[in-house]
């Protein structure tokens, strides 16, 4: 699924509580003067303001990792007199750097960062179009507004069909960011540790969440921004592969060095809301390596190995509840070789999800477990499909058509490499299991071009097998893609005898082994 980044309500950005020793604390006002009011034992944080838009103060909203995730019912406390806000959070336990965000009048949107410091008052605005911060830490809290004014901002600069270019610009951002809080540095004569490590960390992680996320999807509604769009960088390198043979693309250039300590850093952890959006991606494509199939049982158990090998504490529950909640949301956990799996990880970590956030999530993860049905539904079974011949016909009609057999769906495309190689190379060890152990191989394509997915289908004629080869209408707009969440390819989805989902995210064929013993597995157990 795409994860667009459409309003970023993020960032979280904490300072380790300091002890209860009363010189300590004087130590920590003196060395930080953004910490001055720092009071540990108060939990409130009084936020004023004034404004010309009083729509922005009535959908005024402090973004944390899940917009509120630090406050409790009735902790949020709003007054608006006029044209003053008078806003009251409670139930903070230590320093926070979220953003502020207000949509307006006549489509305006404004936004802010800001360092909510437990006993401190914030005082802000917002007039003529803009968000500023007055007050004591005021240079601190406009910093991210004089930063986007007077350097290029990444969603102004997307993908362009290179890859390459893209990481270009992105760096290039990024040194001209980084370059000018170097100077807003010396010009405020800035001496707070907690504002240049918060802000150092946030630069890093935001250039990295670029490279990984790629501003690639067009705002509708904002002239020349981008979106980040998640879980699609192969796709992009596949298709300029596809474009231009001859295109070499060196992810490991690409992202070039980037330390696993980067993500075992308890600090970025808390102090970045873009850490926390990059460690499950990284992990999964960066730090693995790619010869699992995205989002498969097999990617499953090497990601979720791999965090509890490197990672300890929040960090470590903090990915095992994105492994579960990103795979989930791939459709992982919806057939009968993968839901066990799902929940035997719930399981184990079910007590250690204690934030709220976490808790809500796993119960509907588990909910949408208990209800899942692993049988297709007839909205699903009605998707169209047009053969190389023209013919119109369903997915149920496709399906009866191989009554007895089990199903194997390849859902593929004419620029993926990936998918290509499977079918020019896999056609001897797929040919055996027609014959020892009755599978029918059904070849779906959900790209766009029905006339360049005709000429594949001729190209590779003496591979695929076209007389159960189909052109997907709608493509991934079309019931069954929404059904499967068809958001990556190449994709294998095995079916047994009786149309049931067996495995919903397989490997590849080219993993002979791996793939026999499950189908081995669906055919010794036919008549059970």
């Amino acid at each position: 699924m795409k994860k667009i980044a459409l309003i970023v309500l993020l960032l979280i950005l904490s300072c380790s509580k300091p002890t209860n020793n009363s010189q300590a604390k004087d130590d920590v006002k003196k060395k930080d003067k953004l910490l001055e009011k720092y009071n540990p034992s108060s939990d409130k944080v009084v936020i004023t303001g004034t404004t010309d838009d009083i729509i922005g103060f009535q959908y005024l909203n402090i973004s944390t990792e899940n917009n509120i995730e630090y406050y409790k019912p009735n902790d949020f406390k709003k007054e608006i007199i006029g044209d003053s806000l008078h806003l009251v959070l409670s139930s903070i336990d230590k320093p926070l750097f979220a953003e502020v965000s207000a949509s307006g009048k006549n489509k305006n949107f404004y936004r802010g960062w800001v360092f909510i410091i437990p006993g401190d008052t914030v005082k802000m605005s917002i007039k003529k179009g803009k968000m500023k911060f007055k007050g004591r830490n005021a240079i601190y809290n406009n910093f991210y507004g004089e930063l986007d004014k007077n350097t290029p901002q990444y969603n102004r600069n997307p993908y362009n069909g290179s890859l390459m270019d893209y990481k270009k610009k992105a760096k290039s951002i990024y040194n001209q960011r980084t370059a000018y809080f170097h100077k807003f540095i010396e010009k405020h004569k800035i001496e707070s540790e907690y504002f240049i490590n918060t802000i150092t960390i946030n630069l890093r992680h935001r250039y990295l969440h670029n490279l990984m996320s790629p501003a690639n999807v067009k705002a509708q509604f904002l002239e020349g921004c981008y979106f980040n769009e998640s879980d699609v960088l192969y796709s992009l390198m596949y298709k300029e592969q596809d474009k231009n043979p001859e295109t070499i693309i060196d992810l490991n250039n690409y992202f070039e060095s980037i330390s696993l300590n980067e993500f075992k850093n308890q600090a970025a952890f808390d102090n970045s809301m873009f850490f926390r959006m990059n460690i499950n991606g990284y992990i999964r494509d960066y730090f693995l390596k790619p010869n699992l199939i995205p989002f498969s049982k097999e990617k499953f158990i090497a990601e979720k190995e791999f965090i509890e090998t490197n990672f300890e504490g929040d960090i470590k529950i903090f990915a095992i509840k994105e492994l579960i909640r990103e795979f989930h949301a791939k459709g992982f956990g919806k057939s009968k070789l993968t839901i066990s799996l799902l929940r035997n990880v719930i399981n184990d970590y079910e007590k250690e999800f204690t934030k709220p956030s976490y808790i809500e999530l796993i119960e509907k993860v588990k909910e949408d477990l208990n209800n899942y049905k692993f049988d297709l539904s007839e909205y699903a079974l009605k998707s169209k499909f047009i053969n190389i011949n023209g013919d119109t016909l369903s997915l149920k009609e496709v399906f009866n058509r191989s009554k007895k057999r089990i199903k194997v769906v390849d859902f593929w495309a004419s620029w993926c490499p990936p998918c290509v190689k499977q079918i020019n190379e896999g056609k001897a060890f797929k040919d055996r299991l027609v014959v020892e152990n009755n599978v029918e191989w059904i070849y779906i394509s959900p790209e766009k071009n029905y006339e360049k997915w005709l000429k594949a289908n001729e190209k590779y004629k003496h591979t695929l097998n076209f007389y159960n080869s189909f052109f997907l209408i709608k493509g991934r707009s079309s019931s069954l893609s929404k059904y499967f969440k068809i958001n990556q390819i190449p994709r294998y989805i095995i079916f047994d005898q009786q149309n049931t989902i067996i495995l919903n995210n397989a490997p590849s064929p080219l993993e002979n082994k791996v793939f026999e013993t499950i189908i081995d597995d669906i055919y010794d157990n036919r008549n059970q």
